[in-house]
């Protein structure tokens, strides 16, 4: 079409995963990227079942050009369907995360209750919108006018 050749077009750059997983699982030192929170949390559990004394931590790698938020809510059946609202999760890059994570709105949330959330999806918090800055553009000022 057009005279371009597919087969020319430069490859899509491939991002590297933005979580990294690290423990000891059967004595040994184990490290792992991470695509997503819940692929973090996965690995740490596949960990955790092929040793029961297996430690691990996860984090945005320090690597990482500046924050993420991450969003996430209570999994289905852990409280009743109203308070299931979808939380902002800010991460620093190189913070350890451990077992819980805390939202902008200060609610804490441990991560095998955490269902995973594309942008958009779910009710907001409304606090964690609030904490997060979501509106940094003031209204507009009229003429003659009050903000």
């Amino acid at each position: 079409m057009l005279g371009v050749d597919v087969a020319e077009r430069p490859a899509a750059p491939c991002r590297p995963d933005p979580f990294m997983v690290v423990g000891k699982v059967n004595g040994r030192d184990e490290a792992a990227r991470a695509a997503s929170p819940a692929e973090a949390l996965s690995r740490m559990l596949g960990w955790l079942a092929a040793d029961a004394d297996a430690s691990a931590v996860w984090y945005l790698r320090e690597d990482w050009p500046g924050p993420v938020t991450v969003i996430g809510r209570q999994a289905p059946g852990t409280v009743r369907e109203t308070r299931r609202c979808a939380h902002l999760f800010p991460l620093e890059p190189g913070a350890v995360l451990r077992d819980a994570l805390t939202a902008g709105c200060g609610a804490r949330l441990r991560l095998p209750e955490i269902e995973w959330l594309p942008l958009g999806a779910g009710m907001p918090c409304e606090h964690c919108l609030a904490t997060a800055g979501v509106c940094r553009n003031p209204r507009p000022l009229l003429e003659g006018g009050r903000r």
